[in-house]
């Protein structure tokens, strides 16, 4: 049975945070990609989408298939992709298609957040 797809929005410094919970399948597409026009760039001009997948329990290869349309977005209109909260099949799998290679993953929110204002200090 799928899960619907529970999708929360915040900011925290340059990011854009997206809390996701249920399930990640062709059913919850358009809910994603509805949320904003992501040709356009993220909110606020943020630089940097978080995605919380510590309530995804399920991905199916469709949710596979909007991630990789998310983080290809991302690149080719200038915003990085990361995510935390990903149980190690998911990780497993993400690195089997590629995906980890364009979203980077981190344990937790507070590890990104780190990350990104370092890079910030390297960017000056």
């Amino acid at each position: 049975m799928n899960q619907q797809l529970i999708i929360n929005r915040r900011t925290a410094s340059s990011a854009w945070i997206l809390d996701l919970q249920g399930d990640l399948t062709k059913v919850e597409e358009e809910s994603v990609l509805q949320l904003i026009s992501w040709e356009q760039g993220l909110p606020e001009q943020k630089k940097v989408l978080i995605l919380n997948l510590a309530g995804v329990h399920y991905i199916n290869s469709a949710g596979i298939a909007i991630l990789i349309r998310l983080t290809r977005t991302g690149i080719k209109v200038g915003f990085r992709t990361f995510a935390y909260g990903v149980t190690p099949h998911y990780q497993k799998l993400f690195r089997m298609v590629g995906l980890s290679e364009f979203m980077m993953i981190y344990p937790d929110e507070y590890g990104i957040l780190q990350r990104i204002d370092s890079l910030e200090d390297d960017n000056g």
